[in-house]
């Protein structure tokens, strides 16, 4: 693919007051940058072929790796070619897109990805050098091979200017099995914000009656599905870490009929899941419905079975 072809599937995206990028995915899908689209409420995409469509929805976030991405109920545009997980390699030739002011139209730079730098476990991002435009943040990261490596990411850093990174595809793709429809309401910049726990506080007596190896069985089952969901959570694949939070409670429901209180605890965890707005939300509400249980499955053991039982000590969501 050369930068012409690639060229295809840039989208330029019109705001009430300015413009922005995004390209299209394999799915037909618009990725962009989260703060690219941040806190507006009307967006229109014009594709390289000339169609003007509106933004319907949202259909999935990653505000932690400034991600979005948005539907026009379109499937037949040109995609860009999608990378695998694999990191790239440093030293690679890239090339990415930037506006042309006032001409309604995008150009390409010539660049190199000078570094893939570890912020923390759960990102790593491409360092990139070169006459990048500092408009080019939501727009693809071409490899030399013409797939997308990433989604360019430009910031501002005082005194050293625009700082040019790129997010790796790897936490792209997940985004692109999300089939959410969330209204654009949801771009608003207190997005930003982590869901705010909610970890319930049980009184011991609602495990009264519980058999201990229920519970102790209950413990396991939870503690199994936070080691699966907390790294899929990570790594971007919030749908997949909040349906094995959803499938674990269910099971859990439909099983312990020794442990009343659990089935009761759960049932209102996956309630409260049900009525919140996206993924995100819906996988933090179950991971403190099960925080919430396993702290008083932990007491209850403990006052039990006596004071040299160890504590447990679920992986951390994040």
């Amino acid at each position: 693919m050369t930068p012409l072809e690639a060229a295809a599937s840039v989208v330029l995206l019109e705001f009430q007051q300015s413009y922005g990028l995004g390209f299209v995915a394999p799915n037909g899908r618009i990725v962009t940058c989260f703060h690219v689209v941040a806190d507006e409420q009307e967006i229109t995409a014009h594709l390289s072929d000339g169609r003007v469509l509106p933004v319907k929805a949202v259909c999935a976030l990653d505000t932690r790796r400034d991600l979005a991405v948005l539907d026009v109920g379109l499937l037949d545009a040109a995609p860009v070619r999608a990378a695998g997980p694999k990191f790239a390699d440093e030293g690679e030739p890239v090339f990415v897109f930037g506006m042309v002011a006032g001409e309604g139209r995008t150009r390409w730079v010539d660049a190199k990805l000078t570094s893939v730098q570890v912020v923390g476990a759960s990102l790593t991002v491409y360092s990139l050098e070169g006459e990048v435009p500092a408009d080019a943040s939501g727009g693809p990261l071409i490899g030399s091979d013409g797939a997308a490596l990433g989604v360019v990411v430009t910031v501002a850093n005082g005194e050293e200017g625009v700082v040019t990174l790129s997010v790796p595809w790897r936490y792209v793709e997940p985004l692109l099995r999300q089939n959410q429809e969330l209204p654009l309401s949801v771009l608003s910049s207190d997005a930003r914000r982590p869901p705010k726990r909610e970890v319930p506080e049980h009184p011991l007596s609602l495990l009264e009656g519980a058999a201990v190896s229920g519970l102790e069985a209950t413990s396991e089952l939870l503690g199994d599905a936070i080691r699966i969901g907390a790294p899929a959570y990570n790594e971007g694949d919030v749908a997949k870490c909040y349906a094995v939070y959803a499938d674990t409670a269910r099971r859990l429901i439909d099983t312990r009929d020794d442990c009343p209180g659990v089935q009761t605890a759960l049932r209102a965890g996956l309630a409260r899941a049900a009525a919140l707005g996206d993924v995100d939300h819906q996988a933090w509400a179950m991971r403190d419905a099960f925080d919430g249980l396993l702290i008083v499955i932990e007491k209850y053991l403990r006052a039990h079975l006596g004071a040299g039982r160890k504590p447990g000590k679920p992986t951390l969501l994040n």
